[in-house]
C-alpha cells in the first residue's frame, strides 16, 4: 500500500513538474512571439516611412523633368540636348539634397524622344472640316482653349444640331471614331461625346461665367482661371488615335496646342519638339533598396 502511495506521490510530482515547465516553454513562446512581432511592425513603419520617401522622391523627379521639357518646347524648337544637359545639371543636386538625411539618391538619362509641337488659333487651317494630323503614335497635352462666347449656343440641342453647328475634335482609331463636340449651354460650357455613329451625349461641363475655357484632352479635365472639372476618363479614346481632325471648325475661335511624335504628319506647321525623356532613379538607405525607370512626357493620357 504504502509503494502504491509513493508511486502516485511521485506521479503527481512529475506531472506538477511537467505543467511548470510547459508553462515556462508557454511563456517563453509567446514573449518571443511578441518581440517578433513589435520587431516586423517597426520595420515595417520604417519601411513604409521610407518607401513613402522614395515614391516622394519620384514625383519630384518627375514634376522637374516634365517642366524642363515644356520650358524647353516654349521657347521653340525644343532640343533633346538642352533636356539631356538639365538633367544631367539636376544629377549632383539630387544626390547632394538627400545625403543629408542619409539617404543615397541617384538620376540617370535613359534616353529622350523627340517630337514636333503643333500650336495655332486658326481652326479653319485647311477648310471646315479637315485633319489636324495624321499617320499617329503618340501624342500628349493635348488643349483647346475657346472664347466661349463665340461657339455655337443652344439649351438642350438634338442630335442633328450639335453635329451640324458645333465644333469638334474627331479621334479616329483603329476601332472607331470618338468625336468631342463643344457647344453652350448657358453659362456652361458642355462637350458632348459621340462614340462611331451614335448621337453625342453629354460627358463634361463647367461653369464659363464668359471666360476663356481650356478643353484638356489628354489629361481629360476642362478648366477657366476660376475652377477645373475631372471628366474622369471620358474625353480621350481607349485607344490610342492614329489621325485626328476638327469638324465645324468656323464654330470656335481660341488657341489649340498638341504635341506629338515624330513620324506624324500635320497639315500645317510644326516646331521641333521634345516629346519625352527616359531616366533611371534610385534611393538607398539602410532601410531600403529602390529603384526605378520613368518615361516623362507631361500630359501623356493615362
Amino acid at each position: 500500500m504504502a509503494d502504491v502511495m509513493a508511486r502516485s506521490s511521485d506521479r503527481g510530482q512529475l506531472l506538477l513538474i511537467t505543467a511548470l515547465a510547459l508553462a515556462v516553454i508557454l511563456v517563453t513562446v509567446a514573449l518571443l512571439l511578441n518581440a517578433a512581432i513589435f520587431t516586423e511592425n517597426v520595420a515595417t513603419r520604417d519601411t513604409t516611412t521610407q518607401g513613402a520617401e522614395a515614391i516622394e522622391l519620384r514625383g519630384e523627379l518627375v514634376t522637374a523633368i516634365g517642366d524642363l521639357i515644356e520650358t524647353e518646347n516654349r521657347q521653340g524648337d525644343g532640343s533633346t540636348t538642352n533636356v539631356t544637359e538639365g538633367i544631367e545639371t539636376m544629377k549632383p543636386l539630387v544626390d547632394r539634397e538627400r545625403a543629408r538625411h542619409g539617404v543615397v539618391a541617384t538620376l540617370a538619362r535613359n534616353g529622350t524622344t523627340s517630337g514636333q509641337l503643333i500650336e495655332s488659333t486658326d481652326f479653319e487651317a485647311d477648310g471646315t472640316d479637315w485633319t489636324l494630323v495624321e499617320s499617329l503614335s503618340d501624342a500628349r497635352a493635348f488643349t483647346v482653349t475657346v472664347d466661349p462666347t463665340e461657339i455655337y449656343t443652344e439649351s438642350n440641342p438634338n442630335a442633328i444640331q450639335i453635329e451640324d453647328n458645333a465644333f469638334a475634335v474627331r479621334f479616329i482609331t483603329s476601332d472607331e471614331n470618338v468625336t468631342q463636340y463643344l457647344y453652350n449651354d448657358g453659362d456652361d460650357l458642355v462637350v458632348a461625346t459621340a462614340v462611331a455613329s451614335a448621337d453625342p451625349e453629354t460627358r463634361c461641363r463647367i461653369d464659363h461665367g464668359g471666360s476663356d475655357t481650356t478643353v484638356d484632352l489628354s489629361r481629360e479635365q476642362l478648366s477657366t482661371d476660376d475652377a477645373t472639372v475631372e471628366c474622369f476618363r471620358g474625353l480621350w479614346p481607349d485607344e490610342d488615335p492614329e489621325r485626328i481632325e476638327f469638324l465645324n471648325g468656323d464654330a470656335a475661335e481660341g488657341l489649340f496646342t498638341v504635341t506629338v511624335d515624330d513620324s506624324a504628319s500635320s497639315t500645317i506647321a510644326t516646331t521641333d519638339a521634345v516629346y519625352s525623356a527616359t531616366v533611371d532613379i534610385g534611393y538607398r538607405s539602410s532601410e531600403l533598396d529602390f529603384e526605378t525607370t520613368v518615361r516623362v512626357a507631361p500630359g501623356e493620357p493615362q
